[in-house]
């Protein structure tokens, strides 16, 4: 069934459950990120978002004062390093299991999908490499830019009939049901 929102046709093509099986695989890695965000905050005491909440509890806890500047500024940068860092942690792990499963994370395993080259004369390593990149830019999108690009090129798999992200036709890849 084809529907239309504002002039962009959405549902075109896609094969019938194939944009359920990309959400449920974020789905998926979330909550693996999620596991290894724990266990590495064990280990490390990185990322540290136990003392972000302290920060912003002190905070509320007191009256308008002008120690609270200091103590927001100190919230704050222990957000943006948690922040980073966390960010670190999901790069590493898209790349590494891309790296490892040849196109899939986790998430795509379970899912039966895997990032795949438009061209399929490209090079192995060329492949790897315009993964690693479209992994890259898509951390950088979010980091920078608090997420609206991330969005943006995420829902793009609505609008167009092979159900590409902006990320896979900057990377000239797709993700694919694996066979």
């Amino acid at each position: 069934m084809n529907m239309s929102f504002l002039g962009m046709n959405l549902g075109e093509e896609a094969p019938r459950g194939y944009r359920w099986r990309r959400l449920a695989a974020f789905a998926v890695d979330v909550v693996i990120v999620l596991c290894i965000l724990m266990v590495t905050y064990r280990m490390t005491g990185k990322p540290d978002f136990p003392a972000v909440k302290a920060a912003l509890d002190a905070i509320q806890a007191g009256p308008a004062a002008p120690g609270n500047q200091e103590l927001a500024n100190r919230m704050l940068k222990l957000f943006n390093t948690a922040y980073v860092q966390t960010l670190l942690i999901w790069f590493l792990y898209e790349v590494t299991s891309q790296l490892i499963f040849s196109g899939a994370t986790l998430g795509k395993l379970v899912m039966k999908l895997r990032v795949v080259s438009w061209n399929p004369q490209r090079k192995r390593l060329l492949h790897h490499l315009m993964m690693i990149v479209r992994s890259g830019v898509k951390f950088l999108s979010i980091y920078l830019f608090q997420g609206f690009p991330f969005l943006i090129a995420s829902l793009s798999i609505f609008t167009n009939r092979e159900s590409r992200s902006g990320f896979d036709m900057m990377a000239r890849t797709s993700v694919n049901l694996r066979r």
